[in-house]
């Protein structure tokens, strides 16, 4: 039986809540299967595109009225855009819950999508893009996604590319709204202090207007590559990424891999931080991380660094994986992860944004949320063993794809040198080359 309150509304649509009286806000949020993981290569960012005009105007709200109405309140409105889902979200003291259900719904169902408000923000999205562009320490991320899924919609960047914002007409934004907005692909996620039957009347109230229809999302397993890229950019610093697929959102070995990750570039404590920025100074910014998708992952390693220092990091990076990859952690390494994720997992606890996030794990991956006690124990009980295995068959470095924003054309020659040596290298001479469709 499931801890939370849930409930499946008349016309389909989903909602599961978490209710606590210890705060004096509620966080709401509507979430969607959405994202470039839906999207055609001639639409790619249209999902994101569709984020930004759902705050633009509705039928009888202006874009200034839907910010306004926050803004009186004190409270907060936001959405985001993952490559395999989006979500709009708010949160309010618990007495103004009414409000942000109005305005959400509003948007959701009544945004109108008109012409000059799509081309103005077609060109903030194009400025954002730009703006991206310039960050080489965030489009490198973006970069080492696209050349792992080079053929798979994962590998598209989220924001669409230059060219595919400039050519889209309204009349495919909207059919693609018109398709994915629809009644059976909402789940509504409330965490906070707030009434659960009050919460329900308001939600079967102002939704109830919502285009019908059911939605089949997407479950393919992209195949992965392991190239070696490199973009050329005229800046001071290397941006290196490796990347190797990871575990997904339902696969057992999460738990491990959230540990092992954390141990080896997750803090300022773990391995990677501490070779490579506190013992020899090579790198301001060094770190690893993983994300999950519903039928795969991506592990990626990162650091920022030098030419002159850029041979020494790729020893220490191969160095570093084939250590952990034979040996796994520590027992201290094991004990101290243990508690770093417990004692992050409560701070989390204290957001009612955290928690009506982690509401949404069944209805996006299948894996239904669990109380955080018995969220926590997996991790607890994996041992030394479990994550020695699961670094020995994802930390392969034959299967890791390299990416990096470097300078000048030496960084391939210093690749070549390097214990990564020994395969191609794709340069391309500018780094918004690739960027384009």
């Amino acid at each position: 039986m499931s801890p939370y309150l849930k409930q499946t509304l008349d016309n389909g649509i989903q909602v599961i809540a978490e209710r606590f009286d210890t705060v004096q806000s509620v966080s709401i949020g509507m979430f969607l299967k959405s994202g470039v993981l839906y999207e055609t290569e001639e639409l790619q960012g249209v999902s994101h595109f569709i984020e930004h005009m759902l705050f633009k105007g509705t039928k009888k709200r202006s874009a200034r009225m839907i910010a306004s109405e926050f803004d009186r309140i004190g409270g907060y409105l936001n959405a985001f855009t993952a490559k395999d889902y989006c979500c709009y979200y708010a949160r309010v003291v618990k007495d103004r819950l009414d409000i942000a259900v109005d305005v959400l719904s509003d948007m959701i169902i009544n945004s109108q999508f008109v012409i000059e408000e799509l081309e103005r923000e077609r060109r903030v999205i194009l400025e954002e893009i730009k703006m991206y562009e310039d960050s080489p320490d965030e489009i490198i991320h973006e970069l080492l996604s696209q050349n792992i899924w080079k053929n798979a919609r994962l590998g598209s960047p989220i924001l669409g590319t230059a060219q595919t914002v400039a050519s889209m007409q309204r009349d495919g934004i909207f059919s693609f709204f018109n398709r994915q907005y629809v009644t059976e692909n909402l789940l509504v996620c409330a965490a906070g202090n707030f009434d659960w039957d009050e919460l329900k009347q308001m939600l079967e109230k102002k939704l109830k207007k919502m285009r019908s229809g059911s939605f089949k999302p997407r479950e393919m397993l992209p195949k992965p590559t392991c190239d070696i890229t490199i973009h050329q950019k005229d800046i001071e610093q290397v941006h290196l990424t490796l990347g190797t697929p990871g575990v997904s959102f339902s696969d057992e070995r999460r738990f491990a891999m959230t540990i092992l990750n954390a141990a080896f570039g997750g803090g300022m404590s773990s391995r990677l931080f501490q070779e490579i920025r506190e013992k020899r100074g090579l790198a301001y910014t060094v770190y690893s991380y993983h994300t999950s998708f519903k039928k795969t992952g991506l592990l990626g390693i990162y650091a920022g660094t030098s030419m002159e220092h850029l041979k020494k990091v790729l020893d220490l990076f191969h160095a570093e994986i084939e250590k952990v990859a034979a040996r796994g952690l520590t027992a201290r390494e094991l004990e101290d992860t243990r508690e770093q994720l417990k004692g992050n997992m409560l701070i989390a606890l204290e957001s009612t944004t955290n928690r009506m996030n982690r509401l949404s794990t069944g209805f996006l991956y299948g894996v239904e949320p669990k109380q955080p006690e018995i969220t926590l124990k997996p991790y607890l009980e994996t041992t030394s063993e479990d994550i020695k295995a699961v670094a020995r068959e994802i930390l392969d470095l034959n299967r890791m794809a390299i990416t990096m924003i470097a300078p000048t054309p030496e960084a391939a020659a210093i690749l070549a040198d390097s214990p990564f040596g020994g395969r191609p290298v794709v340069t391309y001479p500018t780094l918004r080359s690739q960027n384009k469709a």
